[in-house]
């Protein structure tokens, strides 16, 4: 069984990972999220591939689409013999260790390594990485002068054509994997002697679980964790979190034993789930919060979407674009609740048509209610930065944002239901339990953020009768989160009348 670069960071992280990666993959849950970037790494390492010049490609694939190492490793072989200057996915092997270069680049003095990532940072892990195809490489007879990872420019803003030497930076890590590099050959023959194994490895729970990736077996090897547990304590972070694990501080009992020092919201989540307490409601805090609000009274979300590569002019490499909106809108404390919405045509820009149609449909001065405001307000200031004859009206809107995150984040309102949580889809089912109406999981199609911005980008090329379903799902789904936020209003006001 060959160790291929992925394996062999994997083992680096958690030999556990590895073991079940190879004998019991079904427990695996995979986050979407995790899909899509791997998804759009692919198309970072296409666009990459050109950055040094003309270059020939090792990659084959067999009559069932999967990759044909052998065939790869022939190509490579005689792209060698040739002379070839630049070989992407150039293939090797030896001693059972397997790696496929990006980008293999021929010099005067030897050949350099090129590990294209998507990141917008270095990373260690890229070192475990490339300093794994130095050893295989150079095990093959190959002299290496350079190694390099090519990351992403996150300055970069796109003005017509992506210009690929300015979206990727090259950094030089020749020196940085000399430590790294002394460690293959053990932790080599250590991962093949783990693949080699028929029983499943010890292995106690550590950083290594969410460093440097949130590891797909957490709910396997955290089954038998209490419920709740230390790592659910809020905004616990993970190195905390398991330093008071391995002291055997694991369950809300041994936190309150221990005596270790909470800060607010964790001691009411702690109190609330121990004494199984109802419900807590400061109605003087929420009538002041409540208070606050004016009429029109606007709710207001945005869904957007974020890509490596950049879609569009004056975009950044990562940078959250909205693409829809959801109002849910009252004239007056007796009014009719109205509902507006846009969802941007897929095919273009999504920000001009976005933003006109956003200070067309909430008037100047109105009152605006969202959940986490900072991101809302994120983003309009940027529409307003890129278009500066609506500015004025954007930053209008802006400075009218009011934060319904603030009612539960304050403590105003708890409900040990939320877990110490204050998200949204933690408050909404806490406050509303068992409103099938109200529940993400019943809607079709879209049931959270990144299926949004997933669905959204599929879009473009799509058969007209798939395309209208899904482009109501998308309504749909940001309209259930501008409801909730008028439910969770409602919720308030009857709060202080009770």
């Amino acid at each position: 069984m060959n160790l291929s670069k992925s394996k062999y960071t994997r083992f680096c992280q958690c030999p556990k990972m590895l073991w079940l990666d190879t004998y019991r993959p079904e427990l695996a849950v995979q986050d979407p999220s995790v899909l899509r970037r791997f998804e759009e790494g692919k198309q970072v390492g296409d666009l990459a591939k050109g950055l040094l010049g003309a270059y020939v490609e090792a990659t084959a694939y067999t009559p069932e689409g999967r990759l044909n190492i052998s065939a790869m490793l022939r190509n490579t072989k005689k792209f060698l013999a040739e002379g070839a200057e630049n070989i992407c996915e150039a293939a090797f092997t030896q001693n059972g260790c397997y790696c496929a270069v990006d980008i293999l680049h021929k010099t005067s003095d030897g050949y350099e390594i090129y590990e294209v990532k998507s990141s917008t940072e270095l990373k260690d892990v890229y070192l475990w990485d490339a300093a794994y195809q130095r050893r295989v490489l150079e095990a093959c007879g190959l002299k290496i002068v350079g190694v390099y990872i090519v990351d992403i420019n996150n300055q970069y803003v796109r003005q017509g054509d992506v210009e690929i030497h300015k979206l990727f930076r090259i950094n030089d890590v020749t020196a940085a994997i000399a430590p790294f590099y002394a460690d293959v050959a053990a932790k080599t023959a250590l991962a093949k002697a783990y693949l080699a194994q028929q029983e499943e490895p010890e292995q106690d729970l550590g950083v290594h679980c969410r460093k440097p990736y949130d590891c797909v077996y957490r709910q396997y090897c955290e089954r038998n964790l209490p419920s709740p547990s230390v790592f659910d304590l809020y905004r616990i972070t993970a190195k905390k979190a398991y330093e008071y694990y391995d002291q055997g501080i694991v369950s809300f009992d041994d936190v309150v034993k221990s005596g270790i020092e909470l800060n607010p919201a964790q001691r009411r989540q702690v109190e609330f789930e121990q004494l199984q307490l109802p419900t807590r409601v400061d109605q003087l805090g929420v009538r002041t919060f409540l208070d606050t609000l004016t009429y029109p009274l606007y709710f207001l979300d945005f869904e957007t979407f974020q890509t490596c590569i950049p879609l569009y002019d004056g975009i950044r490499p990562y940078q959250q674009v909205p693409f829809q909106y959801s109002l849910h809108y009252l004239e007056h404390t007796d009014g009719e609740l109205l509902h507006k919405e846009f969802l941007a045509d897929e095919t273009t820009d999504p920000r001009r048509a976005l933003a006109e149609r956003l200070v067309a449909d909430i008037p100047a001065g109105a009152c605006v209610l969202a959940y986490n405001k900072a991101f809302e307000c994120t983003r309009i200031k940027e529409l307003a930065e890129y278009f500066p004859e609506l500015s004025q009206q954007l930053l209008s809107i802006r400075d009218h944002i009011h934060d319904l995150l603030d009612v539960f984040r304050d403590g105003f309102v708890y409900d040990r239901a939320m877990q110490g949580s204050f998200s949204i889809k933690k408050v909404l089912p806490a406050l509303f339990p068992d409103d099938p109406n109200l529940d993400y999981h019943n809607l079709a199609d879209v049931h959270n953020g990144t299926e949004a911005t997933d669905t959204y980008l599929s879009l473009r090329g799509m058969e007209p009768a798939e395309r209208n379903r899904l482009r109501q799902s998308l309504l749909a789904y940001c309209g259930l989160d501008t409801l909730a936020m008028v439910l969770l209003w409602q919720r308030l006001r009857e709060f202080c009348i009770s």
